[in-house]
């Protein structure tokens, strides 16, 4: 991919599954030919999402 462009929020969806499968940002960033920092950032991105998300839901039960 050419530098600048965007990260769509399928492709942000795709690198966490792609990573929960192989572990290695540098794996996903080959695969989706992408940088792995902007992997990594994406990947850390959904993570805290999640987390938040399971923080709120079991602070209401």
């Amino acid at each position: 991919m050419a530098k600048g462009t965007r990260v769509t929020q399928k492709e942000k969806e795709r690198m966490w599954k792609l990573y929960q499968q192989y572990g290695s940002f540098k794996k996903v960033a080959e695969k989706m030919q992408r940088d792995p920092g902007t992997v990594s950032r994406y990947v850390h991105e959904i993570e805290a999402a999640v987390g938040s998300a399971t923080y709120i839901l079991n602070a209401v039960e």
